[in-house]
């Protein structure tokens, strides 16, 4: 688990904010009220200087002083009231009221293969809005929704940079298959991996919505029984371009430091280890002593491995511009990033390394969202998004034995891999030592660092979305028609150099020899060898979905009807493999009555080809109802400051096709 700290940096501040102190102080009161009364802890800043800010009194009183230049705008704000700004021209006494927000009732929530409002809606559902997400400073949007939306889980189990999402759950996990508990993820209508889903960059993205029940899932059949996580991507929207630009920096350091201990008290604990067993003490009360003092420190060397691996902390840097806008016949979305996330790895490079020894990730992003509005019943719509990636690992990391595979920070928690006393950093000849009594006896951990080159993985995400909706109002009104075709492929190509480990000696201050290791097996044992260059390609899939469905939305009075039918075919190709194919047909019929008495039904009937042909299908059948009794009379009249009480449940089943191989 990594901490993150965020340091946004704003040229206008640095440059202008001495000049602002010195603009004209105006000092103004006043009380903030609402139908009801004064309304105390209202927030109030001002537009041109959001860091000068006041909140209401107990009475709904405040006194502000503008610190910024004319013309001065106070902005209110208060949960469950709609925002307000208002310009002073004067000053005296104000009173302001504010009035209810009821539009957060009137919410669309994004569901399977359409929207609902939050009033309306009968499913376990939570969303949230990307704003309040993208000041967090990650690489993963996974990351950053932990704590924010309810039924979501998340563990981090690393921080490299390139492989530090964290594993996610909804609802918890219901299967002894670690892959089985996985949820499946829609991105704008294309189902994407986890790995996948951690490349999105979050400045793309609108809103994020779990999908937790039968009722919500089932559309989805065979793949809902872990929960949904839909992500709607921004788009463009009518009027002028607006261009924006996001600089961010952060810094990344762990939460805990592991203590380890020094050369002379572990040195005492091997004695009294040793003592225990009825064995011989390994070091003598003169080693004591030396390990103690220090005054010997290549004969009886002290070093904290962690210290000399690990820098304090690191830097990340994310950079985002996107410019967004349109007229009646086409709106558009375009926008590029790039995040450089740095490990924290000392840098060991000389004359000889050559190669980067620390992790790092570096990414490159772009999305272009288009809506065109062909005739006034026609429109389409055409995504294309890419993300490029590269992770760096120093060599030893991958494998730094030919029988076995130790990451970092296992070889410095190891003991039979590194001790404080084993080998000094360097020799006082400036060579490598190696740790001669430790089982394995590899040279230094510093000196592989340096010398035995790095595995880098670049990969490469292209997806394209083409869609088209027609309006079938001449057949009847409300109903629409509705066809889409994605493709997404991810390629990967790793390169790597190594060599053998360097030549590395163990001095001798008695007599001021060297002893080479003896465990090296280069072709000249006394000379670093050239690197190995290999090159492969470890992933290559596509998925192709076809999506077709009707809908019809109609309300008569008050009533409201809606449905969806629709044919759903999704074909995922791995490498050379045969591809997977998945088909099914969907069925959504809901109604409300004054949106107060809800009813919902989804059924599901697909199949994945993983199963056997007479066992390859299965029908997911959901029902849900909800009373909204803040509508009813005799509520409303007695509770008129409850604007949403509602009672809902359901019942359906879901299905998996994540199955173990033989």
């Amino acid at each position: 688990m990594v901490m993150k700290r965020s340091i946004h940096f704003s040229l206008f501040t640095l440059l202008f904010l001495p000049l602002l102190s010195f603009g004209q102080q105006k000092r103004i009161e006043g009380i903030v009220k609402d139908v009801d009364g004064p309304l105390p802890g209202v927030t109030i800043i001002e537009k041109s200087r959001p860091m000068n800010g006041v909140a209401t009194n107990e009475n709904g009183e405040f006194s502000f002083t503008f610190t910024g230049e004319a013309p001065h705008t106070l902005i209110f704000r208060f949960v469950g009231f709609v925002e307000q700004e208002l310009t002073v021209t004067s000053e005296g006494w104000l009173e302001v009221i504010m009035q209810p927000n009821t539009q957060e009732l009137d919410e669309v929530v994004v569901v399977g293969f359409g929207t609902t409002s939050r009033i309306t809606n009968t499913g376990a559902v939570s969303s949230i809005k990307a704003d309040e997400i993208r000041n967090v400073p990650t690489a993963n949007v996974q990351n950053s929704l932990a704590g924010r939306i309810p039924g979501f889980f998340s563990q981090q189990r690393g921080g490299q940079p390139g492989r530090d999402a964290s594993d996610y759950f909804i609802r918890g996990v219901s299967s002894l298959n670690p892959a089985g508990n996985r949820p499946l993820i829609v991105v704008d209508d294309i189902e994407y991996t986890y790995e996948q889903l951690s490349q999105i960059n979050v400045n793309e993205i609108e809103s994020i919505s779990i999908l937790k029940d039968a009722s919500t899932t089932a559309i989805y059949g065979i793949k809902g029984a872990n929960g949904v996580l839909v992500v709607t991507t921004r788009r463009g929207s009518l009027g002028k371009p607006r261009v924006n630009l996001r600089m961010e920096s952060g810094m990344q350091q762990p939460v805990m430091k592991p203590e380890f201990l020094n050369s002379y008290e572990t040195a005492m604990l091997r004695n009294e280890a040793l003592s225990n067993d009825g064995l011989l003490p390994e070091f003598t009360q003169q080693d004591l002593e030396l390990f103690r003092s220090g005054e010997d420190p290549y004969g009886h060397p002290d070093v904290n491995w962690y210290d000399v691996i690990f820098k304090p902390y690191s830097l990340q840097a994310n950079t985002n511009v996107d410019i967004s806008g349109g007229s009646e016949a086409v709106k558009y979305f375009i926008s590029g990033g790039y995040l450089a996330q740095n490990g924290m790895i000392r840098d060991f490079s000389n004359e000889r390394a050559e190669v980067n020894s620390n992790y790092y990730f570096r990414r490159y992003n772009f999305r272009s969202n288009l809506d065109i509005q062909a005739t006034p019943s026609l429109k389409f719509r055409l995504d294309a998004t890419g993300r490029f990636g590269e992770i760096n690992e120093p060599g030893t990391a991958i494998i730094f034995n030919p029988n076995q595979s130790v990451n970092i920070m296992g070889e410095l928690l190891s003991f039979n891999q590194t001790r404080p006393y084993a080998a000094p950093v360097k020799n006082p000849n400036g060579s490598y030592a190696w740790a001669f009594d430790t089982p394995a006896g590899l040279p230094t951990l510093n000196a592989r660092l340096a010398t035995k080159g790095y595995y880098r993985t670049r990969r490469s995400d292209f997806n394209l979305l083409f869609g088209g909706e027609q309006k079938l109002d001449a057949l009847t009104q409300g109903l629409s028609f509705k066809a889409q075709v994605a493709y997404a492929s991810t390629v990967d190509l790793v390169r790597s150099l190594s060599r053998p480990n360097p030549p590395a000696y163990h001095y001798d201050p008695e007599d001021g020899s060297y002893t080479l290791d003896p465990s090296s097996r280069n072709g000249n044992r006394y000379r670093l060898e050239p690197f190995t260059l290999s090159a492969g390609n470890n992933l290559a899939e596509k998925r192709v979905n076809v999506v077709a469905y009707f809908n019809y939305d109609r309300t008569f009075g008050d009533h409201h009807v809606y449905s969806m039918a629709q044919m759903n075919s999704n074909s995922h190709t791995y490498r050379e493999r045969v591809p997977e194919n998945f088909r099914g047909y969907t069925l959504r019929v809901g109604y409300d009555y004054k949106q107060k008495y809800l009813v919902e039904f989804n059924g599901g009937y697909n199949g994945s080809d993983r199963f056997q042909a007479k066992e390859r299908y299965g029908f997911f059948p959901a029902v849900s109802a909800g009373w909204n009794i803040a509508e009813e009379p005799f509520f409303r009249d007695r509770f008129d400051f409850v604007d949403l009480l509602k009672i809902r449940g359901s019942y359906g089943l879901v299905g998996s096709d994540v199955v173990l191989s033989g």
